[in-house]
């Protein structure tokens, strides 16, 4: 398609863009290239190439810089989301002890309202008692 002297910018870009350049060459809006000089060797083919060569190469350096920087934050997401999770089975665990112990308060708390029930039970029976045997020596 170009000239042979171009090989070495020709080699290092994609055929699609290859096309596109020839395409864009011949169709330009301003001054086309004819079809016949598209073989030939010119010094504005040339830099036309050159710099197609230039942008594609930066946006692939671009592209590959912006995929290590997604590894990089996808790397340090999973870092945040492992520690987000330790937090989660750390507050669990937490939370399952605090249950733990507040169940088992509540456990002796009903115990020792038993307790003081039985307790007052036995205060109002004795201090039945001890009336009934005021009344029995009264008399």
């Amino acid at each position: 398609m170009f000239h042979s002297d171009y090989k070495h910018i020709i080699d290092r870009l994609p055929e699609s863009l290859v096309k596109r350049a020839c395409q864009r060459l011949l169709h330009h809006s301003k001054d086309p290239v004819p079809l016949e000089s598209i073989f030939k060797k010119f010094k504005r083919i040339e830099s036309y190439l050159r710099r197609t060569l230039e942008v594609y190469e930066n946006s692939f350096n671009k592209k590959k810089h912006k995929t290590m920087a997604q590894k990089k934050y996808c790397a340090l997401e999973a870092g945040q989301n492992a520690l987000k999770h330790d937090y989660e089975e750390e507050n669990n665990h937490w939370v399952m002890n605090e249950l733990k112990e507040y169940r088992e308060w509540i456990t002796a708390n009903k115990k020792m309202r038993y307790e003081i029930k039985d307790l007052k039970m036995q205060v109002l029976e004795a201090e039945k008692e001890l009336a009934s045997m005021k009344s029995n020596s009264i008399h």
